[in-house]
């Protein structure tokens, strides 16, 4: 079975059983389901972007935006090599009822309101139906390389966007970055937008970094660590200078041979001291090429 294939059983046995059930066919196809499902999401693993693809499309399975994003997701883990997932949906297949059939019409709409004219000449009232363009992934967005060093980063802010349990919120991030792109998932923001988003979840990420300070204190500090480092590194700096720029900087009685011998203020601080000067090495350097 292709990964269309895959996908399209999964959700056409939750579309069925998103009915009542009501004979001995549907419970086997309800055993299935749950079996098949529980299946995938263990070959799945630690991917969280793609067990969350599973949730939501099961969730909607008719939905055909979801139902893009998840074999997008899935492409390319060769879970046509998993014997007992291909037996579950071949029996699966089996079980459910044929597909019904699309029935097209010409219609054509007259008059105001809600009232619409079918070729055949029945008038019929309705709602008015808003429909959404359904774009699928392709090579106007997101590379897979782009995808994968955006990873890290959601990582980072679902785990410190974690509710009561301590689970990673990979939900909230991913609905941050539809709002703040316009679109309906985060898969589908466009290639040349990459920096941006990358630029967006280091924002967001240093928003919520005081969630970390109670919940996870080693965490906290990590984060005042990888900061200092990287401007370190933009600067041009080792150890020894970084640790000498403290001393003098943040006004220290004696020399110091590690940041963890700093508390969180202090790191704070250095951090900041140490985006300043970042800031000037860059004014100065833009200066440099303008004269030049």
């Amino acid at each position: 079975m292709t990964t269309e294939a895959i996908v399209t059983a999964l959700l056409r046995a939750a579309s069925v059983l998103k009915k009542p059930i009501e004979d001995a066919a549907a419970l086997g196809i309800k055993d299935l389901y749950a079996a098949a499902k529980a299946r995938l999401l263990g070959k799945l693993g630690s991917n969280r972007d793609a067990t969350d693809a599973v949730e939501k499309a099961t969730e909607k399975p008719d939905s055909t935006a979801r139902k893009a994003v998840l074999v997008e997701e899935i492409q390319g883990t060769k879970l046509e090599d998993d014997l007992e997932l291909m037996h579950l949906l071949r029996h699966l297949v089996k079980l459910l009822p044929p597909a019904e059939p699309t029935i097209r019409q010409d219609v054509r709409v007259k008059g105001r309101g809600h009232r619409v004219q079918v070729a055949a000449g029945d008038i019929i009232n309705t709602e008015t139906t808003v429909r959404k363009n359904v774009i699928t992934p392709d090579e106007r967005h997101l590379s897979g390389e782009q995808k994968e060093r955006l990873q890290p980063l959601i990582n980072e802010l679902a785990t410190r966007l974690a509710g009561e349990d301590g689970k990673p919120n990979y939900k909230k991030v991913h609905a941050m970055l539809q709002r703040h792109f316009d679109v309906t998932s985060y898969l589908l923001i466009e290639r040349g937008d990459f920096d941006h988003a990358a630029a967006f979840l280091r924002e967001q990420r240093a928003i919520n970094r005081s969630r970390l300070r109670s919940r996870n204190p080693i965490a906290y500090k990590n984060d005042f660590f990888r900061g200092i480092w990287s401007r370190a590194r933009e600067l041009d700096w080792d150890k020894p200078q970084v640790y000498e720029f403290a001393l003098a900087r943040l006004s220290l009685k004696n020399a110091i041979f590690s940041l963890k011998e700093l508390g969180p203020i202090q790191l704070k601080a250095l951090g900041e001291a140490m985006h300043r000067e970042v800031r000037k090495r860059r004014s100065s350097d833009h200066e440099h090429d303008r004269d030049n």
